[in-house]
């Protein structure tokens, strides 16, 4: 196990309601420090898979504020919390680039509160480099976090220094180097016995962790046992250390006690299903704080709209009022209006009428060039690409925009597959072999640049004709 977990996510419902209630109160005031540490507060008590969008939208909440932009040490708090909710939706990549943002942020800065927000951001940041087994790299922020603490206040140093001697211990562990495990293992154990911190379950944890992989069964399970029974003297959540049950089980079959290691396998079972029923009542009663306040935010913000809604009714009734009266006295004048405009629309598709039958003459005389166009083509007339110039005029311009230099008999070809000519076709109207066509056309699409499954006429007009339907 690490030392420097992804916070425990103790789903204490008062706090979050003495949070909510908090905000509430800075909303009114508008007090932004306020606002501010309160949204970061339902952040953090709103830390779980199943309340994460809300979570999420504190956090940014949050991060808006004014007082967060002053607060240097709050930005990378708040990072680190985006860090854990990125973590859970397995977004690795985003979730550490927070983290290294929050770093930036702190990294120069003495202040006592970003020196205690960082060493937190290194455990993480220790605690993701031992998960990739990248150990040297965990061990390096592992001491970077032990550094600093030596310069904190007995009452830190008393938390955060058996944290740093069992994450080293981890990390030794990982390496197989068992004996420097069990003297950093030991050394936060002696710690806190020092220091008179009865709360010592994490330790034996640990001792439990190494006996186990030294195949002393039984040492390691005395340490599992222990640890149990100094979670509850300690009043810890449990649900972080559940695994317990099922590593005390396991060693119980090792042992050959299997009456033991059903019951211990029991007891996993039945706290994992005990935890889950209460992580949902509980994430409902969250909900219902969460949703209680938006409710009660959603009366005002209705009561506002029916205030406007009646104030825009009764305008727009005044308004109708006034158009009703201007409307009848112009009636009179607008019916003689309809009437001329009538008349003029009358003349207007007479017009019309007469532009469509131009239109047809025009679109006869596109369909007779075209056809034309088509026979010089089939017959190999001199005059070919002379006439399909004059009614493809833009044609040759945008060729040679595009590929300056381009020869004649190269612009002849783009021509013919241009009106959608076959290799074949123009082999037979050109009197050229189809392999010899074939050869000038590739090397055509080479120096287009035209992608293999792409049609070279379909190309050429969607050059010359880009807005046009093929």
């Amino acid at each position: 196990m690490k030392c420097f977990n992804s916070r425990a996510k103790y789903n204490n419902i008062d706090a979050l309601q003495y949070a909510k209630q908090a905000s509430s109160l800075a909303e009114k005031t508008g007090n932004s420090e306020r606002k501010a540490k309160s949204y970061y507060e339902m952040a953090l008590l709103t830390l779980t898979p199943e309340l994460q969008k809300q979570s999420l939208i504190f956090t940014n909440k949050a991060y808006e504020e004014p007082y967060t932009k002053q607060n240097i040490p709050l930005q990378a708090r708040i990072k680190e919390l985006k860090f854990y909710n990125y973590s859970m939706l397995g977004l690795t990549s985003q979730s550490m680039k927070e983290l290294f943002g929050a770093v930036k942020l702190l990294e120069n800065r003495t202040d006592g509160d970003s020196e205690r927000t960082i060493t937190s951001i290194y455990g993480n940041i220790g605690n993701y480099y031992q998960t990739e087994n990248k150990l040297d790299s965990a061990a390096h922020y592992y001491k970077k976090i032990y550094n600093l603490v030596n310069g904190f206040s007995k009452e830190i140093q008393a938390i955060r220094l058996p944290e740093c001697y069992l994450a080293m211990g981890d990390v030794f562990r990982e390496r197989k180097m068992q004996d420097s495990a069990l003297y950093y293992y030991q050394k936060s154990y002696q710690f806190k016995i020092k220091h008179k911190n009865p709360s010592v379950f994490m330790e034996y944890i640990c001792f439990g962790d190494y006996y186990k992989a030294e195949k002393e069964n039984q040492k390691a399970l005395n340490f599992y046992l222990k640890s149990l029974d100094n979670i509850k003297e300690s009043k810890v959540n449990i649900e972080p250390y559940l695994f317990v049950y099922e590593e005390i089980s396991s060693i119980y079959g090792i042992l050959g006690n299997k009456q033991l290691q059903n019951e211990y396998q029991e007891k996993y079972n039945q706290k994992i299903r005990d935890a889950n029923e209460l992580k949902i009542k509980n994430t409902e009663k969250a909900l219902n704080i969460i949703l209680k306040d938006n409710e009660s935010q959603l009366k005002e913000s209705q009561n506002r709209i029916y205030l406007w809604i009646s104030l825009c009714v009764l305008a727009l009734f005044i308004s109708l009022l006034f158009i009703y009266r201007t409307l009848r006295n112009k009636l009179k004048q607008k019916e003689s209006e309809i009437n001329q405009v009538t008349t003029h629309l009358e003349q207007k598709e007479k017009i019309i009428s007469e532009k469509n039958e131009e239109t047809k003459e025009l679109q006869q005389k596109i369909n007779d060039a075209y056809n034309e166009v088509i026979n010089l083509a089939q017959n190999n007339d001199p005059a070919f690409y002379f006439r399909f110039l004059e009614v493809y005029p833009e044609f040759q311009t945008k060729m040679l925009k595009e590929f300056p230099g381009l020869r004649n008999s190269e612009l002849i070809l783009c021509a013919y597959t241009y009106l959608g000519f076959t290799i074949k076709d123009v082999a037979e109207y050109t009197y050229k072999s189809v392999n010899t066509v074939r050869n000038r056309k590739q090397n055509l699409r080479k120096k287009f640049n035209i992608p293999t499954e792409q049609d070279m006429g379909i190309w050429l007009r969607e050059l010359i004709n880009p807005n046009q339907e093929n």
